[in-house]
């Protein structure tokens, strides 16, 4: 069996675990919420939202598209949404042995992927999707294994990936830039002025991303991001816990208070490549 074939089966494998899991939850009429901005306009449907896997015009690769829910699950749900990530992660594993053996080939198979199913995808309202998003394909449906008391939503804007960085390592990022340009020039400059051993910080603003703060009966406590409908074992209980309900877009502005022992500098010192400064220990006088 070549690649294409490979990864072909193990899509429509997955879809097929996706479709078996909707269907049981619509079956059975489980306890469940869905967040009525979800998805389209119309009604939001499960199988509609966790097929929901295709990139959208001008979107940001960084962020994915987040449905907010609950649901109760029986023992065969839960089993259902098992297997759904498995396949997950076994198309996973597929798409990468595919792109390190050829990435070139990778993006054309998508284009065929993306037509095979192109009748799904009109079905579905979704015209012109051509490039699987693939945080979108492998993100897990969020599993927990007992029913929380409580589930408060709340959108966290704050987060920031920071990676360090030597001084060598972000010159030979400016001198990929334009270094014809002034302000990439000053940065070059300024750069140069700094020892060779000094420590620098390469900070990335990530995404918004959904956060469920679980209360459970024990008095336990978890926190995990959402950006799918949120699964728990019914236990016998054929209600939803209490819960908030989170708004349909995040905060523009930063909620959060800076940490006092941020060890960064505020401003980035090079801003084109975001790159930090630690702050200078101050100097004690006497």
């Amino acid at each position: 069996m070549d690649s294409e074939t490979r990864l072909f089966d193990q899509f429509e494998h997955m879809r097929r675990a996706i479709a078996a899991f909707a269907k049981s939850v619509n079956q059975y009429d489980s306890a469940h919420w869905i967040a009525p901005w979800a998805g389209s306009v119309r009604a939001p449907d499960l199988e509609d939202l966790l097929l929901d896997l295709w990139y959208q015009e001008e979107q940001d690769g960084r962020e994915t598209r987040t449905y907010p829910g609950l649901i109760a699950l029986n023992r065969e749900q839960i089993t259902l949404a098992a297997e759904v990530n498995l396949a997950k992660d076994q198309f996973r594993k597929v798409v990468h042995a595919l792109k390190e053996a050829d990435n070139v080939a990778w993006r054309e198979i998508q284009g065929r992927l993306a037509r095979r199913y192109q009748g799904l995808n009109d079905s579905l309202s979704r015209e012109g999707l051509a490039r699987l998003h693939l945080k979108q394909v492998f993100r897990h449906l969020p599993l927990v294994v007992k029913r929380p008391d409580r589930v408060g939503f709340s959108w966290y804007s704050s987060g920031r990936s920071i990676t360090r960085i030597t001084k060598m390592e972000a010159w030979e990022r400016l001198t990929k830039l334009n270094t014809e340009a002034a302000h990439i020039r000053i940065q070059m400059e300024r750069l140069a002025a700094l020892p060779d051993n000094e420590p620098l910080a390469r900070v990335q603003r990530q995404a918004p991303v959904l956060r469920a703060n679980l209360v459970f009966a024990d008095g336990r406590r978890k926190s995990m991001n959402v950006s799918l409908p949120l699964l728990f074992p019914s236990q016998g209980i054929n209600d939803l816990p209490d819960f908030s309900i989170p708004p349909e877009t995040p905060p523009n502005e930063r909620h959060r208070l800076v940490r006092s022992d941020n060890k960064l500098e505020d401003e980035p010192w090079l801003p084109s490549i975001r790159v930090h400064r630690y702050r200078q220990p101050k100097r004690r006088t006497y």
